[in-house]
Parts: C-alpha cells; structure tokens; sequence
C-alpha cells in the first residue's frame, strides 16, 4: 500500500486567545521536524521551547506535549535546533 502522507512532530500553540477567535474547537500546530509514521519520539530529557510562526508568543513544551501531525508539506520548512 502506498503513504502518500507527510508526518511531522508538532506542538498545539498555547496561545488560546490568539488562535481561538471565533472557533473554540481549532487548536493551531507548530512543527518542529519530519517524521514518518513509525519512528518514536527522538529521547529529549528537557522541554523545548517553540516561537509560534503564526502568533509570535514563545512558550515551552514536555516532552510529554509533543505530537505526530499529519499534514501536507510545508513550505520553506526549517526544524527546531532541538531535532536537527
């Protein structure tokens, strides 16, 4: 079977004010790096700390908090120095 699906580790942005006007149930992704289907989460032993692309605002992340997002490419994609 063929995957024609991009995987990339994500964040949901905590920036509810934000990102939340006029659709409480939308929650924003920031990605942080390319993944595949499979492959866990690389061993990180301290939170990550992400600028929002959209919003600006910084905040950190356990590694608890990091999700596998599936979406389409992403132009110009630079990952997080945490994943390079």
């Amino acid at each position: 079977m063929y995957d024609d699906h991009e995987y990339f580790w994500v964040v949901l942005c905590k920036n509810h004010r934000f990102h939340h006007k006029g659709n409480t149930s939308y929650s924003h992704q920031i990605v942080l790096a390319e993944t595949d289907a499979f492959s866990p989460l690389p061993m990180l032993t301290q939170q990550v700390t992400v600028r929002c692309d959209a919003c600006g605002a910084e905040y950190t992340y356990k590694p608890t908090e990091i999700l596998r997002g599936e979406m389409e490419a992403v132009p110009a994609f630079v990952p997080h120095p945490m994943f390079k």
